[in-house]
């Protein structure tokens, strides 16, 4: 299963596992994954994870959403891969992720 490790300003929060599904994220309370950034839009991006794969959508956000430096909407995630929201950072721990396409 993967997980994500979630820091700001290099400082550990907390790690997630990624389940089936689609995980939320952004500032807004209805997210599934609610960070306090004013950089961060209310419903900045989303990850969604299908069978062994996950990919990142970014949601229109107005600062973007970056993987490995590059600024993207939407991207098929591999381990290793840091995700970069406002002062957050979002970092693929397993290596699971990204072995299957996702359709």
């Amino acid at each position: 299963m993967a997980r994500i490790s979630i820091s700001c300003n290099s400082e550990p929060l907390k790690v997630l596992e990624l389940a089936a599904g689609t995980l939320t994220i952004g500032r807004a309370a209805d997210n599934n994954l609610q960070l306090d950034d004013k950089t961060i839009s209310k419903h900045h991006a989303r990850i969604v994870t299908y069978f062994n794969a996950n990919y990142v959508e970014d949601l229109s956000s107005t600062n973007g959403t970056y993987v490995n430096g590059k600024k993207i909407k939407k991207q098929i995630l591999q381990p290793g891969d840091i995700l970069k929201l406002g002062k957050h950072q979002l970092r693929i721990d397993d290596d699971s992720v990204g072995t299957r396409t996702v359709v």
